[in-house]
């Protein structure tokens, strides 16, 4: 299970997500950020992945599509963090 929550800010289109980032989910979220990317009038987006649990190998691919398109990502715990590293160091490639 997956909650996606949207939330513009000043700056940003924030996607808050919380639970697991897998399976149907990644389609959800895929789905979820093309709409914001289309209708929000805000250009910067970010993914708050404070509280995920999981990413499974899709959950991956997708955050490397969105890293590439210049969403910038928040994430509190040291799994997820390090998933994002290696999303990070693989993007600069």
């Amino acid at each position: 299970m997956l909650r996606v929550t949207t939330e513009d800010s000043k700056e940003s289109t924030n996607l808050k997500l919380e639970g697991k980032l897998a399976g149907v989910w990644v389609n959800e979220v895929e789905q979820t950020w093309q709409m914001v990317v289309r209708d929000s009038p805000r250009e910067h987006v970010l993914v708050d992945l404070c509280d995920v649990t999981f990413i499974d190998v899709k959950g991956k691919q997708l955050l490397k599509r969105m890293r590439r398109a210049g969403v910038e990502f928040r994430c509190c715990g040291p799994d997820i963090s390090a998933t994002i590293d290696e999303i990070e160091s693989d993007v600069v490639k």
